[in-house]
């Protein structure tokens, strides 16, 4: 009988354990994504058979991320067709979510037919490469070095710094005065105080996560902060971001300091989603993605 397991910090080696092997490209595939949206998307986990089934959920609705493991030992169709009946007997079909191109291969593979699949666009990871955001060489990065510069020019003193832990209540204090500038408000499911959730969770926890950090001050103050971990052996993941949008340029030198000074040599850079926001998406596209990680949603055909 499947018996999921509320997420806590003691389940962090064993779900690292199945990642690292992985070597997944996926932002959901970090412990520190799954533990700080735990209580936003109710995240909760089983092994079936050998296979790390993660299920998050919202009020009614509730999937599975793509079982981890080794396909070639574990069967992974057994441990969906178990899945599927513990869904059905809660009345609902198994939905797969997040589910890559290369999950998707090894699905139809093994269980051909079983799952109508259809892309998420909104849900898609953005992957560039670490030079291009590091040096921003060429035409295309025209622009961004020109709002570099001009941030250069306008704020010489400058300050960036690698978050360490008596810095942490610093930034959050950033964080509550950045979401009142946004009009973080409603209920919790709500977006902006999801986040919020999760950048807490991040802070009080940082030194049992992986994940490194860094802020810039101007005036001593505060004004922008990220943080980000090793995704795979060739990939960081940006989890945060978050800057004063009436500073010109801010945005973009919080993103390459970071990378120059905790990320100097990684291959690519994972930014996550942008969830269907036309702006995010703008801003994410005019830093030329080299690709975007595709995902789908599979639900279950009987």
């Amino acid at each position: 009988m499947i018996e999921f397991h509320d997420l806590t910090l003691e389940d962090k080696a064993l779900i690292d354990d199945y990642f690292r092997k992985g070597q997944y490209n996926n932002s959901e595939c970090t412990f520190t994504n799954l533990f700080i949206w735990r209580d936003c998307y109710a995240v909760q986990w089983t092994v079936v058979d050998g296979l790390l089934v993660i299920k998050p959920g919202q009020a009614e609705e509730s999937w599975i991320l793509p079982p981890y493991g080794d396909y070639d030992t574990c069967d992974l169709k057994g441990v969906l067709l178990q899945l599927c009946d513990y869904f059905a007997a809660q009345g609902k079909p198994l939905m797969l979510r997040a589910v890559t191109e290369s999950f998707a291969a090894v699905l139809e593979e093994t269980c051909p037919g079983m799952f109508a699949l259809e892309e998420e666009r909104d849900l898609e990871d953005y992957l560039y490469s670490g030079d291009d955001l590091r040096e921003l060489k060429g035409r295309k990065y025209h622009s961004k070095r020109n709002h570099l510069s001009n941030f250069r020019k306008n704020y010489p003193d400058y300050e960036y710094q690698t978050i360490t832990a008596d810095m942490l209540e610093d930034v959050w204090a950033y964080m509550q005065l950045w979401c009142k500038q946004k009009a973080c408000s409603g209920k919790f499911s709500d977006g902006l105080i999801c986040e919020r959730q999760a950048i807490r969770e991040a802070l009080d926890h940082f030194e049992q996560l992986d994940y490194k950090g860094a802020v810039i001050r101007l005036h001593g103050q505060i004004e922008a902060f990220t943080f980000g971990e090793k995704l795979n052996d060739n990939t960081v993941v940006i989890h945060v971001e978050k800057a004063n949008s009436l500073i010109n340029g801010l945005y973009g030198a919080i993103n390459q300091e970071f990378l120059l000074h905790e990320w100097p040599d990684v291959a690519f850079v994972n930014r996550e989603e942008d969830t269907g926001d036309e702006g995010l998406r703008k801003a994410k596209l005019s830093y030329h993605p080299v690709s975007l990680v595709k995902k789908y949603k599979g639900v279950y055909q009987g």
